[in-house]
């Protein structure tokens, strides 16, 4: 009798909207605020339709390419290690101007 691996319902992380897991929640989220910021600016605070489409623009976008671009497919953790090489280091390329070996600066040798 041959044996085939498969995935048990608690290994499953299963799919909705095309993404793995809970990730639909987050777009989700982001849709239910823009619509409800969108209203609020419409029809209490009397903006045009176009410019409360543009205020509540972000907090739909800003929630969709985070899953997109940092959580779908991706790795455990991958999102946070992403934020933190942001924030630590920045894209100033730091690991590229230090020298290799730190006794010897200028080429000097001690």
């Amino acid at each position: 009798m041959e044996r085939t691996p498969t995935n048990a319902a608690t290994d499953s992380h299963g799919h909705a909207f095309g993404l793995s897991g809970n990730l639909f929640i987050i777009p989700i989220v982001g849709l239910v605020a823009s619509l409800s910021i969108a209203m609020v600016c419409f029809s209490l605070f009397g903006l045009g339709l176009l410019v409360s489409i543009l205020i509540a623009m972000p907090f739909l976008v800003l929630p969709l390419l985070y899953v997109i671009l940092l959580r779908h497919n991706k790795p455990k953790g991958y999102d946070r290690d992403w934020f933190e090489n942001f924030t630590s280091e920045g894209f100033t390329f730091v690991k590229a101007n230090q020298p290799l070996n730190p006794s010897i600066e200028g080429g000097k040798d001690e």
